[in-house]
């Protein structure tokens, strides 16, 4: 045969069946897999706290990105309306620690109660029987549950957390406790006698925190000011609770900052109305007086002329005064660094100024709701301070600037005044007199009419405050809990009882170097399956079995025997053929096989002779039951000829050659010639000479009897033969160490093999 031929590459393809069948034949750990899966996945679903989402929707005013309308848009063409507001800052803000204490303080979330469930506790928010207040709680209270059994409407029972009894009270009554200084209250027309109620207290600036950080703000459009809150929650109605107390508290929040404006201006006016009007009183009392004194009832037309033509002058210098004012009280307000709004903005007249002011005005908004978020160190704190500093340095400059511009303006309007006191002089004494205090008199009214102009602005101004944001949608909950997903538990739970044992099944392939299958064998060798023959059944003692049975095992070897007729058959038409039986390693059953077989081929009255050459440890005599005292070795050394180591069998056509005495040196006495004689002789009287001989994987005997036989019968056994020993067949063949080379795959253990999870069955046919 051409060896190069023989050897060429095979291609495999992928058979599902066989994958498969190698995944079923361990279905019990499908099953308990799947059975531990599903019921972790429901315990788990037991356990767990649902968890529901409660969300709200809020609009926001930012005139970058679109006002909010209606009054606002009245309130900016009187140019009293508030500064505008970033929505990115006001999602901060929401978040904020100070909104949340509010929160925590109005709906009391510190002290938590529970009723107990055979799985889980269930809160009962705006449910339990009993409220709690306490004055002082213990760090005990912080770390340790207490329990509350309601006895009646008048008593109630105190329990720690082993549920030791800690005392019977009185509802209302002050109660000093190992967890602080509590005050337990039934709610009215309520009745729950005998229950018993789990508390749980928590520090408020724990929980703050929790809060804060359980809340996310989103904007729901890059282009609008529409921002979405959103929170988890055990209890629907109370994330609902939480996030309408928070609205509630920012939009009071934000009343307070738009009311402050208007506050610290209208207190700016007063003060101011409260000097002129006595200024102004002054001096109507002087005219009274005046006209009294010096008889005059009216001024002669000149003097009205020029009267009218100084109040008009006069008029323009107050306003120029006014504005002089504004400025000094904003350089004031800048200088002393105060925080808050400046109390003249509403009368600043520069568009410069006021967009500087507003500036400034949001900067220290913002610095203020960030300092009650974040530390003092924090960059993006220091950034708002640093942005302040510049922007008051840069409304300094502004105010410098448009005082030197005023002045000038005021010397101005005072030289026309000199000019018009010139002309004055040429007029009567007592006109003259009583025109400069009707002269103070304009002054002071035309200055308090513009202050009750300017006051009511302002009072229409904080009339008119309505908070910057909306709520669209009012706190509502999630249908069903989006904690835990039963649906993704359930699959979870699907995939790891099916993905574990496949993992372990794979784990345990890949570890495991038995040769598992047929497939194993002609992929690591190219060779074909000579024949197979399945384990021997427990039931089985005899090392042979009954091959005139009907058994699948015994069926086996007959197909075996049938085979032989195909090897050697176009060398040795009519002659004897010699097998020799071998493997890599001991245990494979050489010995079971070769008895076996030689004893199926007797039945059919051919002559056999059975050689046990394994001359290190021969087991077919044992087999057999009979003596190896005289055998092959003897022979070998001369000691005795064939006919004298011949031994007849129970089984008829059947003798055996027992190996004799062990010798010490079994590979000199195979090659001393001797052998080959025996073989010649035998092949004269017998039909089939089967030779079990030692493993070739082992000791070299099988080779040096290799070139006195017609074939060999390779032994590889399933679960047994590890598969690196394969490439011991392949050297073998490869290299034409014997004659022709032909595999048996022995101890088939069909219930594991997965090849033939489905095939033959053990017994009878």
């Amino acid at each position: 045969m051409n060896n190069i031929d023989f050897f060429q590459e095979s291609e495999d393809g992928f058979d599902l069946k066989i994958v498969l069948l190698k995944y079923l034949r361990y279905w019990y750990w499908f099953v308990i897999a799947l059975a531990i899966a599903f019921a972790g996945a429901f315990l788990y679903l037991q356990y767990s706290t649902t968890i529901y989402k409660v969300t709200s929707v809020l609009l926001i005013k930012d005139d970058k990105k679109g006002g909010m309308g209606g009054a606002s848009e009245m309130l900016k063409e009187l140019d009293i309306s508030g500064s505008n507001k970033i929505v990115e800052n006001e999602m901060e803000v929401l978040k904020s620690r100070t909104l949340f204490e509010k929160v925590v303080d109005d709906l009391n979330l510190t002290v938590s109660y529970y009723s107990e469930g055979n799985f889980k506790d269930n809160e009962l928010f705006n449910k339990s029987p009993i409220i709690i207040n306490y004055s002082l709680l213990n760090e005990q209270a912080y770390n340790h549950e207490l329990y509350i059994i309601t006895l009646d409407s008048k008593k109630m029972e105190l329990l720690d957390e082993e549920k030791n009894s800690l005392g019977k009270f009185n509802y209302s009554s002050s109660i000093n406790c190992p967890y602080g200084k509590i005050r337990v209250f039934l709610k009215n027309n309520h009745k729950a006698i005998g229950q018993t109620i789990k508390i749980k207290f928590a520090k408020k600036e724990t929980y703050v925190e929790a809060l804060s950080k359980n809340l996310h703000v989103d904007l729901l459009n890059p282009k609008s000011t529409v921002v979405q809150l959103s929170m988890e929650s055990e209890v629907p109605d109370k994330g609902k609770a939480i996030l309408g107390k928070l609205l509630e508290a920012y939009s009071y929040n934000a009343l307070e900052d738009k009311n402050l404006e208007s506050t610290n201006t209208l207190r700016f006016i007063e003060d101011r109305l409260h000097l002129i009007s006595k200024e102004l009183k002054d001096v109507e009392g002087e005219v009274e007086t005046y006209k009294t004194q010096k008889g005059i009832t009216d001024l002669s037309e000149e003097a009205n002329l020029f009267l009218e033509k100084v109040k008009e002058n006069d008029t323009q210098l107050n306003e120029v005064d006014v504005k002089l004012k504004v400025l000094e009280g904003v350089e004031q307000y800048l200088q002393n660094s105060q925080r808050g709004v400046a109390p003249s903005n509403l009368m600043v007249s520069d568009p410069v100024l006021i967009g500087l002011l507003e500036k400034l005005n949001t900067l220290e908004l913002e610095q203020e709701k960030t300092s009650r978020t974040t530390q003092p160190q924090n960059p993006f704190l220091q950034t708002i301070k640093a942005q302040v500093k510049i922007l008051k340095q840069d409304i300094l400059d502004n105010v410098a600037n448009q005082k030197k511009g005023l002045g000038v303006t005021k010397l101005s309007f005072q030289n026309l005044n000199n000019r018009f006191e010139s002309s004055i002089r040429a007029i009567p004494k007592k006109e003259r007199e009583f025109v400069s205090i009707k002269r103070q008199q304009g002054i002071k009214e035309s200055l308090y009419l513009l202050l009750l102009q300017k006051r009511e602005e302002t009072a229409l101004s904080y009339a008119s405050t309505v908070t910057d944001s909306r709520v669209i949608d009012s706190p509502y909950s999630s249908p069903g809990p989006i904690k835990p997903n039963k649906r993704l538990v359930l699959i979870i739970a699907l995939l790891s009882g099916l993905s574990i044992p496949i993992f372990l099944i794979n784990i345990i392939d890949i570890l495991n170097d038995k040769v598992q299958s047929r497939k194993d064998i002609e992929k690591a060798t190219n060779l074909s399956i000579f024949g197979e023959i399945g384990l021997k059944p427990k039931g089985i003692q005899d090392a042979v079995i009954d091959l005139k049975s009907r058994s699948f095992l015994a069926e086996q070897f007959r197909i075996l025997r049938t085979n032989l007729q195909y090897v050697g058959a176009s060398t040795n038409q009519g002659k004897s053929k010699v097998f020799i039986f071998t493997s890599s390693t001991s245990g494979e059953g050489k010995s079971f096989v070769s008895i076996n077989l030689a004893a199926s081929i007797a039945t059919l009255g051919k002559k056999v002779a059975l050689l046990e050459l394994d001359l290190r440890k021969p087991k077919i005599s044992a087999y057999l039951g009979m003596s190896r005292d005289r055998g092959i070795s003897n022979y070998l050394v001369g000691q005795l000829n064939e006919n004298d180591i011949i031994q007849s069998t129970k089984i008829e056509n059947l003798y055996l050659l027992a190996s004799g005495p062990i010798p010490p040196n079994p590979a000199e006495l195979l090659s001393n010639g001797r052998i080959e004689e025996l073989i010649n002789k035998l092949k004269e009287t017998y039909d089939y000479v089967l030779i079990d001989s030692p493993p070739v994987g082992l000791v070299t005997d099988s080779l040096i009897l290799g070139a006195y036989v017609d074939a060999c019968f390779y032994l590889v056994r399933h679960e047994v033969t590890p598969k690196q020993n394969l490439a011991i067949l392949t050297d073998i063949k490869f290299f034409d160490k014997f004659k022709s080379v032909n595999v048996i795959f022995n101890g088939v253990n069909y219930k594991n093999s997965q090849e033939y999870r489905y095939g033959y069955g053990y017994g009878y046919y």
